[in-house]
């Protein structure tokens, strides 16, 4: 029904997704484009039904639809007595990363933006900390990360594909383009000389996932944060590539293109 809605009633930002899509994959037709746009609004649908769904699973329930690969990577790097900044994208379902607590038994911290509704937002926290993990608002989460000082590690998960707030500081080709990147989760990996780590996102069946952990490096300190953000992109690009639609192409990601120089689409033969 939320399928039908988008499509139908309701496109919900059709022209970005559009102009989004056209522009990163311009080989593709204007049919391919077109059942590109069909498909990421059948996985957006599931996504806006995802954390009714999680909020009422169990467990077992909950093994089924995530599978994590590669917890020994994870699992060495906290014997060896490391933080791990773990580097996630909104690709897929990053809700599923809820339940990271239930795989290791270190304290997991993530970043979440408060909602001005206060049940609401009471609601959405109590259903995202029910496995364990501890959450810090948007705007306490630098400095939050940067003071954590308990004696064991510690894995910081952030979504590292945020747009910046304006143009800012560093700048790759991404898929295509020119695009701003925002630096913070390098800067604090750094910081503590944390490894960093690239979770890599598999669909593997309606609302089923499986995710893997991919090494960047065991010393942030090494690595400066343009070349930590630039194998993180690297790596996250593969990842659109080999399922594009679970991308949160939505999102005005390229935001600031007009001050690039970047040439107009055109998505009137598109709508």
């Amino acid at each position: 029904m939320i399928f039908l809605i988008l499509v139908k009633l309701w496109p919900y930002r059709r022209n970005v997704i559009l102009i989004n899509l056209a522009r990163c994959f311009p080989n593709l037709s204007e049919k391919e484009v077109k059942q590109m746009v069909t498909a990421y609004f059948r996985h957006l649908a599931d996504l806006i039904v995802a954390p009714f769904m999680i909020s009422n699973l169990r467990r077992n329930e909950l093994d089924r639809l995530v599978k994590y690969e590669n917890m020994g990577l994870i699992k060495e790097l906290l014997e060896q007595n490391k933080s791990i900044v773990l580097m996630a994208s909104h690709y897929g379902n990053w809700e599923y990363l809820l339940s990271l607590p239930l795989q290791t038994n270190c304290q997991v911290l993530a970043a979440y933006s408060p909602v001005s509704n206060k049940l609401v937002n009471g609601w959405l926290c109590k259903m995202r900390s029910k496995f364990g993990i501890k959450l810090i608002p948007k705007s306490e989460w630098y400095r939050q990360t940067l003071s954590w000082c308990e004696r064991t590690p510690a894995i910081f998960v952030t979504i590292a594909d945020q747009r910046p707030p304006e143009s800012g500081k560093y700048y790759l080709d991404f898929m295509n383009r020119k695009t701003f990147i925002q630096s913070g989760a390098a800067r604090i990996a750094i910081n503590r000389n944390a490894a960093v780590v690239y979770l890599d996102v598999v669909k593997e069946g309606r609302n089923a996932y499986r995710f893997r952990f991919n090494l960047i490096t065991t010393q942030a300190s090494r690595l400066g944060e343009a070349d930590i953000m630039e194998r993180y992109y690297k790596s996250l690009e593969t990842t659109i590539k080999r399922q594009p639609e679970l991308w949160l192409w939505s999102h005005n990601r390229w935001k600031f293109s007009a001050r690039q120089g970047q040439k107009p689409v055109t998505v009137r033969n598109l709508l």
